[in-house]
Formats: structure tokens, sequence, C-alpha cells
């Protein structure tokens, strides 16, 4: 009788550690910090997910169509759009959408690392704003805002990156996830 005792003790001594072992294994898979993306109000380059560029507007979740990258030649200006809709023409101009931009006057955004990591730091000339199309009236919104953009690649026709950037808005929007953007040269 012992000896069943001390047999079922084991048994039940392995089965919890064999189930614990899973559990644990279980958990680790779920961790990924490139799995989800979620609004915050400090932000790095290690804060942007792997995953395809996705957003939210006013709560509601957006499905990029269509990025692109302006490069304005006299003024020099660059502008990204992440947009909902694509153009008729490669570089056209884009009607009832919504859309996030991300603006830098008179400088070219460049290969590497940009960051604005909290919503107080003004960057002079760069801007961040949104606009969401109802009823074919878009509205704009330029609240405070946040990004980390890194750009792995530029050539003539297109540039590869990944970008996280949040606004400080009612319901938190953001935009964030790697891209490759057309290269419009105005």
């Amino acid at each position: 009788m012992l000896k069943f005792y001390k047999f079922l003790f084991f048994i039940l001594i392995s089965a919890t550690l064999i189930s614990c072992g899973k559990k644990e294994e279980r958990q680790n898979v779920n961790a990924d910090p490139n799995a989800s993306f979620s609004w915050k109000e400090n932000i790095t380059a290690k804060d942007i997910p792997d995953f395809p560029v996705k957003g939210f507007i006013d709560g509601k979740e957006i499905k990029f169509e269509y990025v692109n990258f302006e490069y304005w030649r006299g003024s020099n200006d660059n502008v990204f759009n992440f947009s909902d809709r694509t153009p008729k023409n490669k570089c056209g101009f884009i009607e009832n959408d919504n859309a996030f931009h991300l603006t830098k006057l008179g400088n070219k955004f460049e290969e590497g690392e940009f960051l604005k990591n909290v919503f107080s730091i003004n960057i002079d000339g760069v801007t961040g704003d949104y606009h969401t199309t109802v009823n074919d009236n878009m509205q704009k919104f330029t609240p405070a805002w946040n990004c980390a953009l890194v750009i792995t690649d530029m050539d003539d026709d297109f540039v590869k990156g990944k970008i996280a950037m949040c606004f400080k808005d009612e319901k938190k929007s953001w935009v964030a996830g790697t891209f490759t953007a057309v290269r419009c040269n105005n």
C-alpha cells in the first residue's frame, strides 16, 4: 500500500511539473512585443511594431491602401501620407480619404531615425496631423503628437521604413507598422 501512495505521489508531482512548463511556454509565445501596438505617451524606435502599417482614427481602425512620400523640389518639403484610399494616378490627389500625415518643411527626411518622443516637444518645421472624410466633408485634426520613424531605404521610386505615431486626442489615434511608400517628386 505504501508503494502505491509513493507511486501516486510521483505521478502527481510529474504531472504538475510538466503542466507548469507547458503553461510557461504558452505565455512566452504570446509575449511577442511586435504582435500588437497600443497608444503611448512616450515613444521610441523600439516601440515600432514589425507588422504592416495600420492605425486608428477616432477609435476606428484604418486599413491603409496607399502610402506615399512627397518630395517637393522647390521648397525641399517632405510629406509622408498614410491613406485608406488610392489615387487614380500613381502620385495623384486622393479624394474622400482618411489619412495621417507627417510633414517636414524646408528640409529632407533622410535614412535613419527621426524621433519626437513626447507630445510636449515641438520641432521647428515638422508637423503631424490627420483628417477624416464623412459625406464628402473633410475635417483636419492637429492635436499634439509624438513619433518614432525609421527610414531603412530610400531610392527614386520608393521609401521603406517603419513608424509609430500617436496623437493626444480623446480617442488616442495612432498609426504604426512597417511600410513601403511610393516616392512622388513634385
